[in-house]
């Protein structure tokens, strides 16, 4: 009998122990806590392997060691891996500080027993011919015990609540485990009240690894719900992904998982992908979105469609995401911008000299008349109308004109540079002052006047380059109620300087 059981230990020893390495190998989010929850129980289940293999008593002292302290260390990985199995996506994870403080108490107390001798010792008793270390219990072993149950009651409740209030979709994977611990706890308790003369009760811990391995990394819900949905949507053409209350992915079509560069049905990665390619979910609401994935050549277009399953009590049951490539028709309706786009520009802009033209400033007036009287403070109008432009056009041909026309309108530009400035007619430009060019407008306008003055006096230039306009500068005021009026007194003022160059030089329109 003792060799059976040896040999079942050694088997759940190397089956924790492969349990462990396939782990930490997994995607799965619990991995960590499933991992340390494996490598946890192999000590005390060598422990137990050493209490039953021996028949020294210094061997069965070390084996009883191994087990006990090696319990305290399985409350302290259950604990673990109850707060991240059991908590949802959302939460922030909570350390039971108390909880673990009392484990290494325990701990600490069970190795003083060498020095006081206060928790337990052995003696040996017959078993099959043989000597086989049974336990003695006092007073530190009653704590230990004590400990240990509380601690593994209170797990025990959190999967209680867990399994009642879970979906549907979720519960199997909680009860599972639930059942387990309980079947454990009672093979233990059984062990300790009846005191056989071999100690098996590691079997049941033993076995709860395995089951925690399988339900925790491989485990899938309802497998029928994962053949009736790969029968429905496998054949789309779009990505299709099914998630758990928890938002981790637990089904995906065959181009989902291409999508995300998965070709195993690796479920366990496609969240961590999806959130590193589209981003974080954020709130759980049905919504459509869409992404642009990429630069330049390499860029991807998905139209996104989420959408939350609640059941009539309003609990989540999970979620399904539809990701469409629109790459093609994006391209398309982009390309058609663009041609409108180009459009657009031409007809707002004057094709000489690439301010803005007629049109735009048609719009800008519209714009500006809709706008309420009382927001057009820090307004005002600049109307420019250059001087000699027919004379040169008539003297030296309409080339000569368009440089004269374009080096009055860099001027022009140089002065307002924070303002938009229009051609609205053969040699009128008008400029909207806003900001800098607002609040500095009577010192731009000398400026410029001067600058024109300047570049007009040059004699020795050629005509088309001895640039001249009038310029005339008007500001909105409470009580205008459209841009018109404001314009009318801009114009006026140009109209009189104007008057006053051809009264000076005798020069023609």
């Amino acid at each position: 009998m003792r060799v059976i059981y040896s040999v079942l230990y050694v088997l759940l020893i190397i089956a924790l122990v492969i349990c462990a390495i396939l782990t930490r190998r997994s995607d799965k989010p619990a991995r960590d806590a499933v991992a340390f929850l494996e490598a946890a129980l192999i000590p005390p289940v060598l422990g137990n392997l050493l209490i039953i293999a021996t028949e020294r008593r210094s061997v069965a002292l070390t084996g009883c060691y191994l087990y006990y302290l090696g319990m305290d260390l399985v409350m302290y990985a259950l604990i673990n891996f109850t707060t991240v199995y059991c908590r949802e996506r959302t939460d922030k994870r909570k350390h039971p500080v108390g909880v673990y403080a009392a484990l290494a108490a325990d701990a600490i107390q069970m190795m003083l027993n060498p020095v006081f001798g206060h928790a337990f010792d052995v003696k040996a008793v017959d078993v099959e011919g043989f000597d086989y270390y049974k336990l003695i219990p006092y007073a530190g072993q009653t704590a230990h015990r004590i400990i240990d149950y509380a601690v593994f009651i209170c797990v025990l409740l959190i999967f209680c609540l867990k399994t009642v209030k879970s979906p549907k979709i979720s519960r199997e994977r909680y009860a599972v485990v639930l059942i387990t611990m309980v079947i454990v706890g009672l093979i233990q308790t059984y062990n300790i009240f009846f005191q056989y003369a071999i100690d098996r009760s590691m079997l049941g811990y033993g076995v709860f690894g395995v089951v925690i391995y399988f339900f925790a990394i491989h485990y899938k819900p309802i497998r029928v719900l994962d053949r009736v949905l790969s029968n429905i949507v496998s054949q789309l053409s779009d990505a299709f992904y099914i998630f758990d209350p928890n938002g981790n992915c637990i089904w995906a079509n065959e181009q989902g998982g291409r999508l995300v560069g998965i070709e195993d049905k690796n479920y366990d990665a496609i969240t961590a992908k999806l959130t590193a390619l589209f981003g974080e979910a954020g709130r759980q609401e049905s919504r459509i979105t869409k992404k642009m994935i990429g630069e330049g050549a390499d860029t991807r277009f998905y139209l996104l469609e989420k959408n939350y399953v609640k059941d009539e009590k309003g609990t989540l049951d999970g979620a399904y995401l539809r990701i469409q490539d629109v790459t093609e028709s994006e391209l398309q309706l982009m390309a058609r911008d663009k041609r409108i786009g180009q459009i657009s520009m031409e007809a707002y802009r004057d094709s000489l000299t690439g301010v803005g033209s007629k049109a735009a400033y048609t719009r800008k007036v519209a714009e500006l008349n809709s706008i309420p009287d009382n927001s057009l403070t820090g307004l005002a109008v600049a109307m420019i109308d250059m001087n000699n432009l027919k004379q040169i056009n008539d003297d030296f041909g309409h080339k000569a004109g368009d440089l004269y026309i374009k080096g009055c309108c860099r001027l022009i530009c140089e002065a307002f540079k924070h303002s938009p400035v229009f051609r609205i007619g053969g040699d009128e430009f008008v400029a909207v002052l806003q900001g800098q060019d607002y609040e500095n407008r009577s010192e731009i306008a000398e400026k410029l006047r001067g600058r024109f003055a300047e570049a007009f006096a040059q004699q020795d230039l050629d005509p088309w380059l001895r640039y001249s306009a009038a310029v005339g500068v008007a500001e909105y005021t409470d009580e205008d109620n459209s841009f018109e009026q404001v314009f009318k007194r801009a114009d006026q003022m140009m109209y009189e300087e104007k008057k006053q160059f051809k009264q000076k030089y005798g020069s023609y329109r």
